[in-house]
């Protein structure tokens, strides 16, 4: 009888689905409502630390199957909050060749007190594929793309730079540190601009918004990216704002490894492109007249001191991957300034 009782409040001890470990008064619980609270809103990083058998996860990565993780928060120096979630390996590309792929977080039952996140199951974890200082630097310039989407577009996903510690069980409680990103949550997005998330494959771009979709394909033309399509969602949401927002479907764009801006190792263009390189821009925008195309380029240039300010003043990423951020960026501006630019970068590829 007295072992059964032990198991039971071991288990009530362990499961705990919140626990804050550090000083132990009164006030320090209600101190943990507000650590999530904002989640999207702030730049500063965060600093985060995931324990779990990391050994199993990497083994087992292509099944659709969660694992059990113990998150830990670091609120500052006197305390953290702790909470049970799970994970899960995601991404077609990556989960195949990623020695750490992506994941799905799991907080269903983890009593994360942030009433932004009250119903919020999951969260898309972005991290380093590989052990080195190229793959580092992947991550923090994905992040930046989508901080200069946020620029241009409120129709953009929100994302929050983390500094993610590892705690391998399966590897002897080894530990690993580097950098990671959260990114908004679908329905906390659709949200946030008073919309709807929509499951149709069968859209074109002839459907969507025209000024949200000029923009989206000037950007991604800016940036390098070929690797979207509105058909069948691909890399893209599409919302349909409720009754007052602008009129037509609004395509939001994610996923951006295999842009020119980010250059990847493992980026290839798609073969129909006739491309070589991720870095040879290709339009796959529809076709407008002249003036449209420019009133999108135009917006991008309207944003185009911000955007290189924030590369600039972005101390996480070196010098060197700044400077060729801000080149593959100056081309495009300078590219958009010739008098030509329609007819020989956009009419000739346009859809």
């Amino acid at each position: 009888m007295m072992k059964i009782l032990f198991q039971i409040v071991l288990g009530i001890i362990l499961f705990s689905p919140h626990r804050v470990a550090g000083q132990q008064d009164s006030s320090l619980c209600a101190d943990t409502i507000g650590v999530y609270d904002g989640l999207f809103e702030e730049e500063e990083p965060m600093n985060l630390t995931l324990q779990f058998n990391m050994k199993s996860f990497q083994r087992t990565r292509q099944r659709e199957q969660y694992q059990p993780a113990e998150l830990t928060c670091q609120v500052n120096d006197t305390f953290k909050v702790i909470h049970p979630v799970r994970v899960k390996a995601r991404g077609t590309y990556r989960r195949d060749h990623c020695v750490n792929p992506p994941f799905w977080m799991n907080i269903r039952y983890s009593a994360i007190e942030a009433e932004e996140l009250c119903d919020v199951k999951r969260m898309k974890v972005v991290v380093r594929c590989r052990a080195n200082a190229a793959f580092d630097s992947y991550v923090l310039r994905e992040y930046l793309v989508y901080r200069i989407y946020n620029m241009v577009s409120p129709y953009s996903f929100r994302t929050r730079l983390i500094r993610l510690k590892y705690i391998d069980t399966g590897r002897k409680n080894r530990e690993t540190e580097n950098w990671a990103f959260l990114i908004e949550p679908n329905d906390l997005m659709a949200e946030r601009l008073n919309a709807t998330l929509i499951s149709n494959d069968r859209l074109s771009m002839r459907r969507m918004n025209p000024r949200a979709m000029d923009l989206l394909a000037m950007f991604h033309y800016m940036i390098g990216n070929g690797d979207y399509s509105v058909t069948g969602r691909h890399n893209l949401k599409i919302l349909v704002p409720e009754p007052g927002g602008p009129g037509g479907f609004i395509p939001v764009p994610y996923d951006f490894d295999y842009t020119g801006l980010v250059n990847t190792e493992y980026a290839v263009p798609g073969e129909s492109l006739g491309i070589s390189s991720v870095r040879e821009r290709y339009f796959l925008g529809p076709c407008r007249s002249k003036r449209m195309h420019l009133d999108a380029a135009n917006k991008l240039l309207a944003a185009k001191e911000e955007i290189m300010e924030l590369i600039n003043g972005f101390e996480y990423l070196d010098e060197k991957e700044r400077a060729d951020m801000v080149g593959y960026i100056e081309a495009f501006f300078i590219e958009a300034a010739d008098e030509r630019f329609v007819e020989e970068h956009i009419a000739t590829t346009c859809r």
